[in-house]
């Protein structure tokens, strides 16, 4: 008899809880579009180019439509002067090949909407590639596969704050399977740039399980390889930390805090211009 009391109980409050149930509709919050600058210019000779954009609601994830009617100016401490034009979808690139020189400060100046957004980066040093070598790597060797690998050699400079990162790219295809390739040297030197490698011998202290650090893809025989070496200023590396910690949220309590990425558009713009210092070495992978 307590059972069935007990059985209908359940059921009783299981109706309540039905019976109470109501839809709540909850309106999110949405800001006014804001201007969005996506700009990288290097020391190699080309044009310089700028895309903007607005900025969108979260859950309205439509095709973004490019800003065309805009005033874009970059100026330098080396006396340049270059106005960008418009050509589609938002991008804007200057009429003549342009090229930064190290040591340099270069502003981004944007007129729109009535509005002045601006951005400055001095152009840091950064050192040559000295060697691109492919290797086979045998089995039994840690956490990576047997396979063909890319790896490069070079320095950086004798004090701590270099920042790098590296675009790989198998048979003109970029490869970002993994996000972007970057570090820098807060906790000792740079490992992608192998200083202590033997390039003649990359291989030479697996005995020891020294393994050189190759970039995270396998590749074969034939494939054309090229690798673009950005150096980078501080505040564009943690640009880069901050947008990464961001895109890469899984929804755990290890997660870092929702937050916007370390942006240096001024009066609230988003987005970032960057200045780099650009090497690029490439190579046809050998047996």
């Amino acid at each position: 008899m307590i059972k069935m009391k007990n059985t209908y109980l359940i059921v009783l409050f299981s109706l309540l809880f039905v019976a109470c149930e109501k839809i709540v509709d909850i309106e999110i919050p949405s800001d006014e579009p804001t201007l969005v600058v996506e700009g990288e210019i290097t020391d190699n000779l080309g044009p310089w180019s700028v895309r903007l954009t607005l900025s969108q609601p979260y859950l309205n994830q439509k095709q973004v439509d490019g800003i065309t009617n805009a005033t874009i100016f970059i100026t330098g401490t080396d006396g340049s002067n270059v106005q960008l034009l418009h050509t589609d979808t938002g991008m804007f690139v200057s009429a003549t090949d342009q090229q930064c020189l190290v040591g340099e400060t270069y502003t981004l100046t944007v007129d729109y909407d009535g509005k002045t957004f601006t951005a400055s980066e001095e152009l840091v040093n950064g050192f040559p590639i000295d060697t691109i070598a492919s290797y086979f790597l045998p089995d039994n060797n840690g956490f990576i596969e047997a396979g063909y690998y890319v790896f490069i050699q070079g320095k950086e400079n004798d004090y701590k704050g270099d920042s790098y990162l590296w675009k790989f790219y198998r048979n003109d295809t970029l490869q970002d399977d993994f996000g972007p390739i970057y570090e820098n040297d807060d906790f000792g030197d740079i490992s992608f740039l192998n200083q202590s490698l033997d390039p003649n011998d990359p291989l030479a202290g697996l005995a020891q399980g020294i393994i050189p650090r190759p970039f995270p893809f396998t590749v074969e025989p034939g494939d054309s390889i090229r690798i673009e070496q950005y150096s980078l200023s501080k505040q564009h590396y943690k640009f880069i930390i901050d947008r990464e910690a961001q895109l890469n949220r899984a929804g755990t309590p290890f997660d870092s805090p929702p937050a916007n990425p370390n942006y240096n558009i001024s009066n609230g713009g988003l987005g970032y211009f960057s200045v780099a210092h650009l090497v690029k070495e490439s190579l046809v992978v050998k047996e």
